[in-house]
């Protein structure tokens, strides 16, 4: 089955599975992996702390692939924004992805130098002023999810299919998906794509410890320490009063104070495993629900190969070969 969507015309991969950014050690090893599997892989600028670091890595990559791969830029957590996406531009990335507020200076350039331009929102109202600002698609991470949660988050069996009636551009879907069952679902609310975290986080290609993956793989979404961390959303006067004070402190004491606001102070029991498990740069608890498909630690290859198998085979089995016969999703 061809799984082509104007997700894979956009990025030039051969199926709509997308590699989630990673703060503290996105770069090319895992990238490449993605790529090289059929899937996008993201390099995450943020992760190389300087704009010479992220240079350096997006020609490592080049001279180990060539597949296509792209960029993210999280504008509110990373260092020298402006000269990180001047180097996307330069090195000649074809996709940049951009997260947190106030991105259209940033998808306006990359868009007159060429470059496609995906904005993550973590809320469908979001979304829709991505689109009206140009940009080529979005990413809408449900509450499922990890990472920093915004007053108007919603869980993505809710947000995808309200996106999907409001939005003309594609819609890429993320948060708690790691299997062949998440990604068929999130095409069938009306996503054209998929972006893991989790998931790619448990393979063996992923430069995190292998006590964390095994962590991962013993998981239980019903612990406190991955459902308080995805499901809590900040109270919108705590969230208004912590973007006002953004820059009157340091910007580590400001990210601490970030993570506790956008968990709903659940943040103690996760970062309490990193530390337990000597990973850093695992800090605000880089895990979502989506530890509940996890099982084994496994290549990317491996991984990717499973989710598009395994789909197939859920729609070549009853009832869905008699109403998807022969056709891809989209």
């Amino acid at each position: 089955m061809e799984w082509n969507t104007r997700v894979t015309a956009l990025l030039g991969s051969k199926y709509p599975i997308i590699e989630g950014a990673y703060g503290g050690f996105g770069t090319s090893d895992l990238a490449v992996a993605v790529s090289e599997a059929g899937g996008f892989g993201i390099i995450t600028a943020g992760a190389l702390r300087t704009p010479e670091r992220l240079r350096d890595d997006i020609r490592r990559a080049r001279s180990m692939t060539d597949k296509p791969f792209g960029v993210n830029l999280s504008l509110m957590i990373m260092s020298y924004p402006d000269e990180m996406r001047e180097v996307a531009i330069e090195e000649g990335v074809p996709v940049v992805e951009t997260a947190g507020p106030r991105p259209d200076e940033h998808g306006r350039r990359l868009k007159e130098a060429g470059v496609k331009w995906i904005h993550k929102v973590g809320a469908v109202r979001h979304a829709l002023a991505a689109e009206r600002q140009g940009a080529d698609a979005v990413m809408i991470v449900g509450l499922d999810g990890v990472g920093f949660k915004g007053p108007l988050q919603l869980p993505g069996l809710v947000a995808i299919p309200w996106a999907a009636k409001q939005i003309k551009i594609p819609i890429i879907a993320s948060g708690g998906i790691g299997d062949a069952r998440g990604f068929l679902a999130a095409l069938a609310m009306g996503a054209e794509g998929v972006s893991l975290g989790t998931a790619f986080m448990a393979t063996k290609e992923c430069p995190i410890s292998d006590r964390y993956k095994q962590a991962l793989v013993d998981g239980d979404p019903t612990a406190p320490r991955f459902r308080d961390r995805a499901l809590a959303t900040p109270k919108p006067e705590a969230f208004a009063e912590l973007m006002k004070e953004r820059d009157s402190m340091p910007q580590e004491e400001w990210l601490r104070r970030f993570a506790a606001v956008t968990s709903g102070g659940a943040t103690d029991e996760v970062d309490e495993l990193a530390e337990e498990l000597g990973e850093e740069t695992l800090a605000f608890g880089m895990a979502s629900l989506a530890v509940a498909s996890v099982d084994r630690v496994v290549t990317v290859k491996e991984l990717i190969d499973s989710i598009i198998q395994g789909a197939e085979e859920i729609l070549s089995a009853e009832p869905f070969a008699s109403l998807w016969r022969s056709s891809p999703p989209r």
